[in-house]
């Protein structure tokens, strides 16, 4: 899975996506919100295959204090 985020509106979007041999990570698609073509090709240090997706969704989550402090 890749998390990935609109270069021109910000709309981010989880799209099934794994890193090749040599550790690039490449994905295609069109944003929801502004129809914008994205192609992004990025080198992925850390792979999280295998872990515990439950400690790796926590950790991207906001409380409510954090998320109001963040507008």
């Amino acid at each position: 899975m890749l998390i990935v985020a609109c270069q021109v509106c910000g709309e981010t979007k989880v799209i099934a996506g794994t890193p090749d041999a040599d550790g690039m990570a490449r994905a295609m698609w069109i944003c929801p919100v502004c129809g914008t073509g994205q192609v992004l090709q990025l080198p992925v240090a850390a792979d999280a295959r295998k872990a515990d997706l439950r400690s790796i969704v926590c950790g991207m989550s906001l409380t409510r204090v954090e998320a109001e402090e963040c507008r």
